[in-house]
């Protein structure tokens, strides 16, 4: 949730993006073509801050269901992409909410190269959930827990009249719209970002878009800061050196080419 001391909602967003590109107090009216613009350029830069950073902030765990004796494949919801980075795993859970079991994720075309482990992985392709092997009949019950990121909510505006305004008013916005939050708990930056997407397209403003971009980024860069600090470092996973591997064969590996993880 983001802090109220520095949420905006789309009526305020509107103003500091048309304050920062102008430097006047200026007001669009909801219903006519600025503002829909305006809302448009900030929905571009909501999908944008969620593109380029896995931010903790849409970060959450959805849980795929129950494990099946045998089973190696689960759906998952397309409205729901999975987070992979840093120490991200799909997590084997009991009823008490204690992970039993890890599955560390790995490129889909690798995964193969696995089956004969008794350790478990998995790998992600769209909306399928695939492990390195069967699920053993002591994992079964235990719930799937997938760590995955939720999309920015956007701003929904009624639609326009197809045949323009003509002799009828175009739609009122509806209160709930003008008053709903930007989802992101530093508004700023994503308000620099659309003043940044809207300067590129008038011809006025673009000579302010470089100058834009580098207010833009020096904010993004800083929010990464915070986002990024911690006051310990997590342990990394086991793994053991191949040493049986040589240079004139695959010794005594069944395969010519030697794995990190040899023997787990």
């Amino acid at each position: 949730m983001t802090n109220p001391e520095v949420a905006l909602n789309l009526d305020e967003s509107v103003g500091e993006l048309l304050t920062l590109l102008t430097g006047s107090d200026l007001t669009y009216k909801p219903e006519y073509d600025k503002y829909r613009v305006v809302t448009k350029q900030l929905n571009r830069a909501l999908r944008a801050m969620a593109l380029e950073r896995e931010w903790s902030y849409y970060s959450s765990i959805h849980s795929v269901g129950p494990a099946i004796e045998g089973e190696r494949e689960y759906l998952i919801p397309g409205t729901k992409r999975p987070r992979i980075i840093n120490d991200d795993s799909v997590r084997l859970v009991d009823e008490h909410d204690h992970a039993l079991v890890w599955a560390y994720f790995l490129p889909r075309d690798a995964l193969h190269k696995y089956a004969h482990k008794s350790g478990l992985w998995a790998s992600v392709t769209r909306n399928k959930l695939e492990f390195s092997r069967p699920l053993y009949s002591g994992e079964a019950g235990l719930d799937i827990q997938l760590p995955v990121m939720r999309e920015p909510i956007m701003f929904r505006l009624p639609p326009k009249p197809e045949d323009g305004l003509g002799d009828d008013p175009p739609d009122d916005v509806p209160d709930e719209t003008r008053q709903q939050l930007i989802d992101f708990p530093y508004p700023d930056v994503v308000i620099l970002r659309a003043a940044f997407y809207y300067a590129q397209t008038d011809p006025v403003m673009q000579p302010r878009v470089q100058t834009i971009e580098a207010q833009y980024k020096d904010l993004m860069y800083q929010i990464i800061e915070r986002e990024e600090r911690n006051t310990d470092s997590p342990y990394m996973n086991e793994f053991v050196l191949p040493i049986q591997a040589g240079l004139e064969g695959p010794g005594l590996l069944p395969h010519g080419h030697p794995h990190s993880n040899f023997g787990r």
